[in-house]
């Protein structure tokens, strides 16, 4: 019982996390006076005042946003889909039908801008791994990124963005895929 408490709350964590995060986003480039008039649906105007006043523009929270700022640009494989998350370009260009693309289509889709790659280290990268994927087609997407851009920090199943491990995980990277697609499946009405 305790093991799905502590996974409930972790989930309910994630989900408050998501949902304050997504609310600084939408604050950042405003003014004080405005963002504190405009109430978030869903926000009660007292709960929505403190989290403007004492969490978004405390001193811990700033050094905190510089911190993971820095954080991020030193990642190595940054993700760059703009609004759209990984897993739903993977599960549009043929995850829904269990057949996901390839690193390297997943590469060129994430950094296309119109239907081209334009940095020329992108390019670079983006042939290593299409030579790669031509010359050993049976590396799944971890083992290709790995060898392309190094360890990747946290362990994390790249292409999955965020809530997959590899770490305590007796699956996959396929299994886990394919818990993921059809979990994703059941989320689209």
């Amino acid at each position: 019982m305790n093991d799905q408490r502590d996974n409930v709350l972790q989930h309910m964590r994630k989900l408050w996390n998501n949902w304050r995060g997504s609310l600084h986003k939408n604050m950042k480039s405003k003014l004080l006076h405005d963002v504190l008039k405009d109430v978030t649906i869903g926000a009660d105007k007292t709960d929505w005042e403190w989290l403007v006043k004492e969490h978004f523009l405390s001193d811990k929270f700033k050094e905190s946003c510089i911190r993971n700022t820095i954080t991020l640009s030193k990642l190595c494989m940054p993700h760059r889909t703009g609004n759209k998350p990984i897993r739903e370009i993977i599960y549009e260009m043929g995850g829904k039908n269990g057949n996901p693309p390839n690193m390297a289509t997943i590469f060129f889709e994430t950094r296309k801008k119109g239907n081209e790659l334009i940095q020329p280290e992108t390019n670079e990268k983006y042939a290593e791994i299409q030579e790669l994927v031509q010359t050993e087609p049976s590396l799944t997407n971890n083992e290709i990124v790995e060898r392309c851009f190094g360890p990747q920090c946290k362990s994390r199943a790249v292409g999955f963005y965020g809530g997959i491990t590899t770490n305590g995980s007796s699956a996959s990277i396929t299994s886990i895929a394919s818990t993921r697609l059809a979990n994703f499946s059941l989320a689209i009405p």
